[in-house]
């Protein structure tokens, strides 16, 4: 019989980055035929599958398993991944596992794989169970968005989105994202460009990770252009996903002194390498001086580029007043493409507080207005509230002592979760969300231990067993 590690090997030789999960779920409507499960999916690629109440558990609650099945898709500017076709390569290294040069995508490939191996073995103790594999979760939530919840007969759940095994979350941020845009006017003009390459970052998650001081590329290479004197933006590009912090930024500018603006590139770029924290040690800023004929923006959209970059909110905002140490609201400059005739950047906002979120779009819509943009909201999805009398998180603190060995701990967390829509349109669902130990998600640096995810497995197999009537 295969296990928790052999399903994880096998969804992994399967591209399923978001908004690519058709064959994912081929892949798991396949599975549940071959072991007799009644499986639905919709025009979004969202698998349902069902499976009876073992032996003893006919009159227990249903219980709804969630994960989703998209992952996020970083690379190496070295690597010749191609995430529409290629499997992901696995590297372990004792205890771990990693990717080669990508993300691994164990966000959320433990979920699939946990879900799978619960569905595949008849020797479980369970209730009837609805396992629910959701698309498109990291670039909005949109496979949960367009889920058809009536499907749903449970009322209790364990969402397995988490990344640390020493708590469970039950209560979570909302957030939203905004794209600027600027039509712009194309020059032509020759002279010496610099290229400037802000390189070496850690990056990490825009929202778990937010307020952990790491470098945002974008953000420091705005910094290192600020001091160029006068230039005309050729063309700037950084970062690709509005849920990760920007690793890599990349300008190609036409200054009016060559020589003089690339020594005060490498001047201020020093002085960040000093100031950055240790998780960034590796970072680097290449600076090359070339002959240049061809487009350029015109001066006065290269400022309003570099002004923008400049001035928007960045990192955390505010911090909760009712949980230690906990980001209330953050903002994350997360990508750029500006070149040609249009500018465009894209933001990632958090809060847990919904007027607080309403007051950063705000904020950003002002911003916009004074550097000549345009400002459009979209993927806006809600928070998760905490619940004071659930089940789910008394069965959680139980099956914790009795396999981890220690007293659980519930928390709330600065990023988003499913459950937070789920709850908006049944809010009566009972839910915490549990995961193992991860690293580094939503970079290439990515990494799964093992033996935490063998362990959770365990505890989510002894929740259920724990739901006997």
């Amino acid at each position: 019989m295969k296990h928790l590690l052999d399903y994880f090997y096998e969804i992994s030789a399967i591209p399923r980055a978001s908004y690519n999960e058709e064959k994912i779920a081929a892949y798991l409507m396949e599975f549940a035929k071959e072991h007799q499960l009644d499986a639905y999916t919709d025009a979004s690629h969202n698998v349902l599958i069902r499976k009876p109440a073992s032996a003893g558990y006919e009159n227990a609650p249903t219980i709804v398993l969630q994960g989703h099945t998209d992952m996020v898709c970083e690379k190496n500017a070295d690597s010749a991944h191609n995430f529409d076709t290629d499997g992901i390569r696995i590297i372990r290294e004792g205890d771990r596992l990693r990717a080669d040069g990508t993300t691994l995508g164990a966000d959320d490939g433990f979920a699939v794989a946990s879900m799978m191996a619960i569905l595949a073995d008849s020797t479980l103790p369970h209730p009837a169970l609805e396992c629910l594999f959701t698309t498109a979760e990291e670039v909005g939530m949109d496979g949960m968005r367009a889920f058809d919840k009536s499907l749903l007969r449970g009322r209790m759940m364990i969402n397995l989105d988490s990344c640390e095994e020493s708590f469970a979350t039950a209560a979570c941020a909302g957030g939203v994202r905004s794209d600027f845009r600027r039509s712009c006017t194309a020059e032509t003009a020759r002279g010496k460009a610099i290229r400037v390459f802000v390189t070496g970052l850690c990056g990490g998650h825009s929202g778990e990770d937010i307020n952990r001081g790491r470098g945002n590329a974008l953000k420091l290479c705005a910094r290192i252009l600020s001091k160029a004197g006068d230039f005309r933006l050729i063309r700037l590009d950084g970062g690709d996903k509005d849920n990760a912090i920007p690793r890599e930024c990349e300008a190609w500018i036409l200054p009016e002194d060559a020589a003089l603006a690339k020594s005060l590139i490498a001047e201020e770029a020093n002085r960040i390498a000093r100031e950055l924290s240790p998780a960034d040690s590796a970072f680097r800023c290449e600076i090359t001086l070339e002959d240049y004929a061809g487009s350029v923006l015109s001066r006065d959209d290269s400022k309003a580029v570099l002004a923008l970059l400049r001035v928007l909110p960045c990192g955390p905002l505010s911090m909760s007043t009712g949980i230690p140490d906990l980001v209330e609201s953050s903002s994350n400059t997360a990508v750029i493409h500006a070149s040609g005739e249009e500018a465009k950047i894209t933001v990632s906002s958090r809060s847990s507080v919904e007027s607080k979120l309403d007051d950063i779009c705000d904020l950003l819509e002002s911003c916009a207005v004074l550097c000549g943009f345009s400002c459009e909201h979209y993927s806006r999805y809600p928070g998760w509230d905490f619940r004071r009398d659930s089940r789910m998180q008394e069965i959680y603190l139980a099956s914790a002592r009795a396999v981890l060995g220690h007293e659980g701990k519930i928390i709330g967390i600065h990023a988003g979760l499913e459950c937070g829509l789920l709850s908006r349109e049944i809010p009566e669902m009972d839910m915490i969300s549990i995961g193992p130990d991860m690293f580094d998600i939503h970079t290439p640096s990515e990494q799964l231990s093992v033996s935490s995810a063998e362990r959770m497995y365990q505890l989510v197999c002894h929740m259920l067993a724990s739901l006997k009537l």
